[in-house]
């Protein structure tokens, strides 16, 4: 329920759904030479205003992870047509429409093949990486080394045609960044391929709430100039590329169920073999489990799929939460 944001009350006997239709669905070839392709959708619900239409290709939401806000036209009945560009390949396009209680309606599907565009696609690669911080002892050893490594590393690839670079390293990994980032990304076209490499401390607050650690963030306080995870996700949210991996390589920087865990002293660890790593910040252990198992969220993802539909972008975290 939490996962989905939902509540119990909104889950009752007389729960609903609202309605959408592609009008013009009959009239979408199967195959087509051209990028643009345009939806006639009709949404409707009998009982609840609409709150948002989604829009995925191949899984990955190009209206933002949120979709398209029409809370605002306070109506329970609109048709608005569309525009959409299509990859290179194949297409799957799915359609839901949600009401303003948060319900969802069944999802439309089209496929698509799309024989135009890039047979081989350009790269936009951004690594980050922080070593040397304002507060130096946090300082690392090998994440800015390792942004820049990246960087030649697909720089040499024969898979992209052309590969764009940017390198953000210590003190210029600020949160003013950001925006430089985001410009530099919406320059990738629907066929493109996007990286983005982040190297360095993850911390969580109080609220065990995740910040990548930029070059002038309060250690004691995270959300005073960190980079909260919400802001990396948003750089690839909605953007044209459909293309997309992020990869996190920081502490802290897989999925946290904050009602698993509690605090703990942060430690320090040496192996017999003298491989040493450290966090910092707050660290974290698992509660005891009053039901015995040993984690419940791990026991919940082997028999439920993750029924978030989020940015579209492969996440690869170097560790749990």
């Amino acid at each position: 329920l939490k996962k989905l944001n939902f509540t119990e009350e909104a889950l009752s006997g007389d729960f609903h759904l609202p309605e959408l239709e592609v009008l013009n669905k009959t009239e979408i070839p199967v195959e087509t030479e051209t990028k643009d392709l345009e939806l006639t959708l009709h949404m409707v619900d009998t009982k609840d205003k609409l709150e948002s239409y989604k829009i995925w290709i191949n899984d990955v939401a190009v209206l933002g992870s949120t979709g398209k806000s029409i809370r605002s036209l306070n109506t329970s009945e609109l048709t608005r047509s569309v525009p959409l560009t299509l990859g290179y390949g194949s297409n799957k396009i799915e359609i839901s429409v949600l009401n303003q209680s948060g319900a969802e309606s069944y999802k439309e599907v089209i496929h698509v093949v799309c024989n135009k565009g890039k047979k081989k696609p350009d790269a936009y690669i951004i690594s980050i990486g922080v070593s040397k911080y304002n507060e130096e002892q946090y300082n690392l050893a090998y994440a800015a080394k390792d942004a820049k490594d990246i960087q030649q590393l697909f720089g040499s690839s024969e898979y992209f045609g052309k590969v764009h670079t940017k390198s953000i390293t210590n003190a210029e990994v600020v949160l003013e960044c950001l925006d430089e980032i985001s410009a530099f990304l919406d320059q990738a076209d629907v066929d493109d391929f996007v990286l983005i490499f982040v190297a360095g401390h993850g911390v969580l607050d109080e609220n065990f709430d995740y910040y990548f650690a930029s070059y002038d963030m309060d250690f004691n306080n995270p959300s005073d100039r960190g980079i909260p995870y919400k802001k990396i996700e948003e750089l690839v949210d909605g953007i044209k590329a459909l293309k997309k991996l992020l990869i996190l390589d920081t502490c802290h920087s897989g999925e946290l169920d904050k009602d698993e865990v509690e605090k703990r002293e942060n430690i320090t660890n040496e192996s017999p073999e003298k491989w040493r790593f450290r966090n910092a910040g707050l660290g974290v252990a698992f509660r005891e489990d009053p039901l015995g198992f040993d984690n419940i969220n791990y026991l919940m993802k082997q028999v439920f799929l993750d029924l978030r539909r989020g940015t579209g972008a492969t996440v690869i975290s170097s560790s749990g939460g």
